[in-house]
């Protein structure tokens, strides 16, 4: 694991590295993998559940060493900005989202203003009619650490 100072950075290559395979399994999908329901494609690919529980382990590792709390919401920031910022493949944008999840053993290490910092910036990229059941959950843990 990066030292603390570096772990954003490694971070940003971990996303890199798993965007890059799931864009590269879409430029060699096959014709009609994946389409009406057929099993195979990018989107049945193993490399989503590899990326996910990397980063349940990543994610643990760096609260375990105490990081302060602006170091945190750059963290945060990042991991909640990249399914809006990404352009590739339908099926990693939805990855990108599912781990935002993964990040809650990170907000009590936030500060009552990063926490409602980060509350108010996550709220306005992902909209109450547009958030799933875990980003609201999300929210909500954000919310409840700026009080």
């Amino acid at each position: 694991m990066p030292e603390r100072g570096n772990f954003l950075s490694g971070l940003r290559e971990r996303y890199r590295s798993y965007e890059e395979t799931v864009e590269e399994l879409e430029r060699n999908r096959k014709f009609g993998e994946g389409m009406f329901g057929m099993k195979g494609g990018p989107a049945d690919n193993p490399c989503h559940d590899r990326f996910a529980e990397e980063l349940r382990g990543v994610f643990a590792d760096y609260a375990a060493g105490r990081p302060g709390s602006a170091e945190v919401r750059e963290v945060l920031d990042f991991v909640f900005n990249e399914p809006v910022a990404y352009r590739g493949p339908q099926c990693a944008y939805w990855m990108l989202t599912a781990v935002q999840g993964l990040t809650d053993v990170l907000i009590p290490l936030l500060s009552r203003e990063d926490a409602a910092a980060l509350a108010a910036s996550y709220g306005k990229r992902y909209p109450r009619w547009k958030r799933l059941p875990n980003q609201d959950q999300l929210l909500a843990k954000l919310k409840k650490a700026a009080e």
